[in-house]
């Protein structure tokens, strides 16, 4: 759509003959109701069909809509009914150089160039002039730019007629393409077109636009304002200011922004486009509301059916997801567009997955990975679903794969679901070696390190290996009463290891110690119950100013 409206007609007031139908006609164009604008002119063109301008202005309406190949009969049909009238050849040189067709633009684009300069025809300079600002727009913002032949033309232009708005903003245009960082140029062309009709619309549309590029939300908030002050029923106004608003993260106005465009232009393919915009906004429930509104009046457009799939994924409705993405699937393939994206596979594999189709569901997200690369995060979607099914070996390969596909720092949370995986297939060291990474941004990563650590340690005669790690929790997460009941479990266990740790190796005092804490955190602990019956713990004073560090003997006592 942002193609289109920069490849928009420009409709301007020199052609100052029209009769009030035909502005009409031209002024939905401009505010982008091009359904409507074709219903009318193809009334005009039915009470008027030698009238070549109304073919002319008929194809520029398709031709801002993105229907080229109407806009092409339209042209054709008007070069037949007035041989002579020269902008019929302008819009299909136009039609030609966007269907890469340069023997047909350049052999149009001549022949416009050599009836202008035919004296016998007569045409007028502002014609002349218009025709040459057509020829330079189409150079300007096709996929394919030809800027030193569009900078030609629009010199010429202005030296027939400099008093033309739309001229500066098409020179406005070509500076932008010309350095896409620096638009000073640009704005001082903009800013020329308002000079000559300070109510511009179409000018202030395009400062607003350059701020938008830099992202100073507020300066181009304000010139869309303006064009909503000067024309409250300028549509396109409306939808910049959405597209502006939800860029700058200001979802809920932007949402009220484009339903104002909607209201203006309610037609199937802004609906459609006001549905996929609810999308983006991340308000699922919302969109699906206005998705399944929309689709009725073009249920053959797979976007829709795409972001119907990705909705109900996230509104938890895998069966409507899976039926809406399979959709997708099929259109996309029949028509070859649009192009089937990683995500399309990532979601379809996810929505399988919630359909209780894991196997299925992960095959599916590993064609994502395989698509795209860059897409790690379905590694993590792959693992998460074996960990559901409790194969915690096949969870740690993706988890690694992830780690080994990301560059960059380690990303410490992928080794945290690693060293959890690694941890629940009993690779203890292994575990040991993801949670140290781990715990460089998550500090209860050495409560999992302490649990590790007392797997690879000796069971008969532990030397404390996983001491210094839940000392560490102990310190980190027992430091205050609500930390300590928040982490409660998980300080009884760490606690209850320094207990039997320290009577093991005859620590007594200690041992009591650690008891104490347990039965602080949890009265009812069985374990700091049965140690507390012993008797030279019951005997002890319970003072330890060296918790946390044991001291091994070289054979330990039996106890």
């Amino acid at each position: 759509m942002k193609n289109q409206f920069l490849l928009f007609l420009s409709l301007i007031a020199s052609f100052s003959a029209f009769a009030q139908t035909k502005e009409a006609a031209i002024a939905s164009t401009m505010n982008e109701r091009y359904e409507v604008a074709a219903d009318q002119f193809r009334k005009l063109i039915a009470s008027n069909p030698t009238n070549g301008e109304l073919f002319y202005f008929a194809g520029e309406n398709y031709f801002a809509w993105g229907s080229i190949d109407s806009a092409e009969v339209m042209f054709r049909r008007g070069q037949e009914v007035t041989p002579n009238y020269v902008l019929n050849y302008v819009g299909l040189g136009s039609v030609g150089y966007v269907n890469n067709n340069m023997a047909l633009s350049d052999a149009q684009f001549q022949r416009a160039i050599e009836m202008m300069g035919t004296k016998s025809l007569k045409i007028d300079k502002k014609t002349q002039a218009f025709a040459y600002m057509k020829m330079a727009d189409v150079y300007i913002h096709a996929e394919k730019k030809n800027l030193p032949k569009a900078l030609e033309y629009l010199t010429k232009s202005v030296e027939l007629d400099s008093n033309n708005p739309e001229t500066y903003v098409q020179f406005g245009d070509y500076y932008a393409e010309v350095d896409q960082v620096d638009l000073s140029k640009a704005f001082g062309q903009y800013t020329k077109a308002t000079q000559i009709d300070p109510k511009y619309t179409r000018a202030l549309i395009r400062q607003g636009a350059g701020y938008v590029r830099v992202k100073n939300w507020d300066s181009g908030l304000n010139y869309f304002n303006q064009c909503i002050e000067i024309d409250p029923n300028f549509a396109p106004a409306y939808r910049e200011k959405a597209e502006l608003l939800f860029k700058a993260g200001r979802t809920e106005q932007a949402v009220e922004s484009y339903a104002k465009y909607l209201e203006l232009n309610n037609n199937c393919r802004v609906q459609q486009r006001y549905a996929s915009f609810v999308f983006e906004t991340k308000n699922y429930q919302k969109a699906v509301t206005e998705l399944e509104k929309a689709l009725p009046c073009n249920p053959e457009n797979p976007f829709m059916y795409r972001l119907l799939g990705y909705s109900y994924l996230e509104t938890n409705q895998p069966e409507k997801g899976l039926e809406n993405i399979n959709k997708f699937f099929e259109l996309a393939t029949a028509k070859g567009s649009p192009k089937i994206l990683a995500s399309d596979y990532a979601y379809k594999g996810k929505l399988l997955a919630k359909a209780g189709q894991d196997s299925l569901g992960i095959a599916t997200i590993l064609q994502a990975v395989e698509l795209d690369p860059t897409y790690t995060d379905g590694y993590n979607d792959i693992a998460a679903l074996y960990i559901k099914a409790r194969n915690y070996a096949k969870a740690s390969e993706f988890y690694k794969m992830k780690i080994n596909a990301t560059e960059g720092e380690p990303n410490a949370l992928d080794h945290y679901y690693l060293g959890q995986s690694l941890y629940f297939s009993k690779d203890f060291a292994g575990a040991d070696s993801a949670f140290a990474v781990a715990s460089t941004k998550y500090p209860d990563s050495n409560f999992w390190r302490g649990r590790a650590n007392v797997r690879i340690d000796d069971p008969e005669n532990p030397v404390g290996l996983a001491a210094p790690y839940f000392f560490q929790y102990i310190t980190t997460f027992g430091a205050d009463e609500a930390s300590a009941q928040a982490n409660k479990k998980n300080l009884v266990e760490a606690y209850s290891y320094f207990g039997l740790l320290y009577l093991k190796h005859n620590q007594i005092d200690c041992s009591r110690y650690a008891w104490n804490k347990v039965i602080e955190l949890d009265p009812e602990n069985e374990k700091a119950k049965v140690a507390m019956e012993d008797k030279e713990i019951a005997a002890s004073e319970g003072v330890c100013e060296t918790f946390g560090t044991v001291s091994v003997p070289e054979v330990a006592p039996e106890k």
